[in-house]
């Protein structure tokens, strides 16, 4: 009976987010909501005991939270828990929201994942009146075939109809269940890092993720960020995580193209984010500080050509990159880890508007 009950646990969490609502305009009250996906068929007694978890609001303050609904979908194969509770904060500020769960489902891009806490994770700004977004979830679940190209629609909901930035992120964990702590799995992969064979990519804009295609049967961890900018100002961060399974299917496979690292999302923090923005220009650079790549986003009210220049603090040109193409958002990622740790500028030169940002290497 011992030896069966960790391998009840590891299946049942398939996925999940939090998201956040505030109550009303002049209130520091925030409607918390913790969505699971659970497993209802390898996983249907822990899902069964599944009736409450502890949601950490970043306060320092921590609650236990009952599960309010359990719908079944898939045929019943899986089903959507809903755990809800009010939560008033203390001040406006940013704050972390996070759920620790013992064990995670056992993946193939993650070495003992059993073994791993599966955390979530939800960054909010207590400024903004808002509601994060709603990530969707259709009701056939998250599978492919073998040797067949996976394509996701990955897109979210905005009730407030904030822009929505998608990227791909590494799975979270924690050092205890009771800790309320958060950090990236060490081992994680990404899923086409697992044979070094096909693609893996997400769409910032859209949300559509792209597997071609998976070659190894198993099931494999997905998850994104969804980032919520407000006017410029990015107001909040979804974390989700997923699991997709790929299983021994019929019909025709795909022709596997050449591998391709996956490239990390934004893993920007609300706090560090700088912006610009005026009614026809919207100038975006994160994470700042930044210690790997940095995302950036111009978009325009019209269709604009733009070019990017980095140079260090002496003015010595290190990127450069013409947008020639007119269009209303042009996006770019820059990788700076070869480059040490200091101060550097980031000028963008938009229909003759020269826009300068200070960027911090770590």
């Amino acid at each position: 009976m011992l030896l069966g009950i960790p391998a009840v646990r590891s299946t049942h969490m398939i996925g999940g987010y939090i998201q956040a609502k505030s109550v009303s305009a002049s209130s520091l009250t925030y409607e918390v909501t913790l969505i699971l996906y659970m497993n209802e068929i390898q996983g249907r007694q822990a899902a069964d005991q599944a009736d409450s978890y502890i949601i950490c609001f970043g306060d320092g303050t921590s609650q236990n939270v009952t599960r309010q609904s359990r719908l079944f979908i898939a045929n019943n194969t899986q089903s959507i828990n809903t755990y809800r509770i009010n939560h008033t904060y203390p001040a406006p500020n940013t704050y972390t929201l996070t759920t620790i769960i013992s064990n995670r489902s056992m993946v193939q891009n993650i070495t003992k994942a059993d073994y791993q806490l599966f955390t979530l994770s939800t960054v909010i700004n207590t400024n903004a009146v808002n509601q994060t977004p709603t990530p969707g979830y259709p009701s056939a679940g998250f599978q492919a075939g073998v040797d067949k190209k996976l394509i996701l629609s990955l897109k979210a909901t905005d009730a407030d109809g904030d822009s929505l930035v998608y990227g791909l992120a590494k799975a979270l964990t924690s050092t205890a269940e009771t800790s309320c702590d958060r950090r990236q799995v060490p081992s994680y992969q990404f899923p086409n890092d697992v044979t070094r064979q096909g693609v893996f990519k997400l769409n910032s804009q859209t949300g559509e993720l792209v597997w071609d295609a998976p070659t190894q049967v198993g099931l494999y961890s997905l998850v994104i960020t969804i980032d919520e900018y407000r006017n410029g100002s990015l107001i909040s961060q979804t974390t989700e995580e997923l699991t997709v399974t790929i299983s021994d299917s019929p019909g025709t496979p795909t022709p596997i193209p050449p591998y391709e690292p996956a490239i990390l999302g934004t893993g920007s923090i609300v706090t560090n984010t700088v912006v610009y923005s005026d009614p026809d220009v919207v100038f975006i650079t994160f994470p700042n500080p930044v210690e790997g790549r940095m995302q950036v986003v111009i978009q325009t009210s019209n269709p604009s050509t733009a070019t990017l220049q980095l140079t260090d603090v002496n003015g010595r040109k290190l990127h450069e990159l013409n947008f020639a193409k007119a269009s209303r958002q042009h996006e770019q990622v820059i990788g700076m880890d070869s480059l040490t740790p200091g101060i550097y500028m980031l000028r963008a030169d938009i229909n003759g508007r020269s826009l300068l940002r200070k960027i911090v290497k770590r």
